[in-house]
């Protein structure tokens, strides 16, 4: 096989990039849900035709290193044979896409001169997917079919016509269809932007060249990939936590554990040790299990290189059958982030005992409130789903970052508070840092925030996300904990509740009812007392710490 040269397959490689990120813009300008355009709950891929990631656009890392693997479900599904050109296919189903219901995928068979040469994919958060509640994240299912629509590589358009059928049906079972369809149409025609400019690269280099150039960048980015590896002193390195609960069975916690083994150029992460899948749908599907351990590999070693599949190639992530981290059908899932943040953490806690100097602390753990009405004799229905921003956890080199949302799985933006006071009957009184439950250490987490929202019409509900409650995020090496999210329901008032566990279907709260989320810190890093007095000096000239009796009594 002849050789592409180097600066063609730069050229390639570059364009392929740019178009994944093209296919990112096309989503952000076109969707319809501020979860989507704002929050940027989704992920963005090209694959080859075998389904092995050429290029990814900007979003949460898990959903991009779940596309592969989807697609790849769906050549074992239909063949390579089943796909046509102008097809668009869905699917959804967790032990195959990686994570929820929710979270659908749409992907687009890709063509040049007659033969299949690629796919465009990308997955998104749907406003709704018909489950037992708006929006998904329902804090207690039991079954998989509790939690909405499943699609398994279902075309919605196939060569190039729409199935009307197929459309009015989703449309039927969602409880937005505005929403849905606008999100869906977006999806689309973000993939077949990513169709053209592959076609147009093809083109241009030929279908043949690009297959041989990418696979030479595979080849490379694998021996990088080694070496940094290899740079991480051989050994095995454990971790775990107890989760609070699954929803269910709220007296039960349950374990998360990992072991991480180093040798020579290659890693084994090992989820043995986990407890069985649990009653409620906290389960995290083992494709989004892989996703996420790629997703430290990646970020510890080699955090700027443009991800594709030969980054991944010296990395095997197992588990037994049928753990939290690895359940089976029908094992619910819709409330699978809070483990997919631990994935993360539990790993980075675990090589931090071989890379000290490359491993923050722990972040906030994913909090947030879901606010909707779907009755319409109170008011126009809506849903509006607020993951709210926390504090990351302290680097080894600095302090933590304040105000993140989806630590463990990439950073997001949250929503303007224009967006919310412009779209939803509610208004936001303040948004600030909250100086309390980030970890104290040499360096400091990150802080959370305080939101506080007024409700503006009648009979407004909430869903709470939630945990790591007892078993808190942590500090390392001597950093203190982070502490704990919570809301506070109907503020100001004699009325008030707090609220640290999940609920939903939680009010309803009228005009004039105060809603305010309170999210944690990260965890700190290093002992305390060795904290740098200008970093102190920082603090306390911001407002970010209060004087010791100590230092009141010296200033002048």
């Amino acid at each position: 096989m002849n050789k592409v040269d180097p600066i063609t397959t730069q050229v390639i490689r570059n364009a392929l990039k740019a178009a994944a990120d093209e296919m990112m813009i096309s989503l952000i300008k076109t969707a319809h849900n501020p979860l989507i355009y704002e929050v940027q709950d989704f992920g963005l891929a090209i694959t080859n035709h075998r389904g092995e990631m050429l290029a990814e656009g900007s979003g949460l890392p898990g959903f991009m290193g779940c596309l592969g693997p989807t697609v790849r479900s769906g050549i074992r599904e239909l063949g390579a044979d089943g796909f046509c050109e102008g097809d668009i296919l869905l699917a959804n189903e967790p032990y195959e896409t990686g994570t929820h219901i929710s979270d659908t995928a749409v992907y687009m068979p890709i063509f040049h001169e007659g033969r299949l040469v690629a796919f465009s994919a990308l997955m998104a958060h749907w406003a709704d997917i018909g489950g037992k509640t708006p929006g998904g994240w329902c804090p207690d299912t039991t079954d998989v079919h509790q939690e909405g629509m499943i699609f398994f590589h279902d075309k919605l358009v196939e060569k190039g016509m729409l199935n009307q059928t197929f459309l009015r049906f989703i449309l039927k079972n969602v409880r937005f269809p505005d929403l849905a369809r606008g999100d869906l149409n977006a999806m689309i025609a973000a993939c077949r932007t990513g169709a053209r400019r592959y076609i147009a690269l093809s083109e241009r280099y030929g279908a043949d060249t690009i297959q041989r150039a990418m696979d030479q960048v595979f080849d490379q980015s694998e021996a990088m990939m080694r070496e940094k590896i290899s740079e991480i002193p051989n050994g095995s390195y454990s971790a775990s936590v107890f989760m609070d609960h699954d929803g269910v069975e709220l007296d039960k916690p349950y374990r998360i554990a990992v072991r991480v083994a180093v040798e020579h150029d290659e890693m084994r992460i090992d989820w043995t040790g986990t407890g069985g899948t649990v009653a409620g749908p906290t389960n995290h599907p083992f494709i989004g299990t892989i996703a996420m351990s790629e997703t430290v590999l990646k970020s510890l070693t080699m955090p700027f290189d443009p991800m594709n599949h030969g980054h991944t190639r010296p990395l095997t992530v197992t588990a037994p059958a049928n753990t939290a981290v690895s359940p089976l059908y029908p094992a619910p899932t819709d409330s699978y982030g809070y483990v997919a943040e631990m994935v993360v953490h539990l790993i980075v806690k675990a090589l931090s005992a071989a890379i000290p100097d490359r491993c923050p602390a722990a972040s906030y753990q994913m909090f947030g409130c879901v606010f909707y009405r779907m009755d319409p004799r109170h008011g126009e229905p809506f849903i509006f789903i607020e993951p709210l921003d926390g504090g990351g956890g302290a680097f080894p080199y600095a302090d933590g970052p304040s105000g993140l949302v989806f630590v463990g799985n990439g950073n997001a933006p949250n929503t303007p508070t224009e967006v919310i006071e412009g779209r939803y009957p509610l208004r936001i009184l303040r948004h600030t840092f909250n100086l309390e439950g980030a970890g104290e250490g040499k360096y400091r987490g990150g802080f959370g925030v305080i939101r506080e929202y007024e409700a503006l019409e009648d009979n407004i509900l909430i869903q709470t996300m939630n945990e790591n409650t007892i078993d808190r995020p942590w500090g390392l090496h001597g950093g203190g904990d982070a502490g704990v999210s919570k809301a506070i329901a109907w503020a100001r008032s004699e009325r008030e509740e707090e609220i640290t566990q999940r609920v939903y279907l939680y009010g309803p709260f009228n005009r004039g009812d105060i809603v305010t989320q309170i999210s944690a810190g990260g965890g700190g890093w290093g002992d305390p007392e060795e904290r740098d007095l200008a970093l102190r000096e920082y603090d306390l000239r911001n407002g970010y710490a209060q004087p010791s009796e100590r230092e009141a009594a010296a200033k002048p």
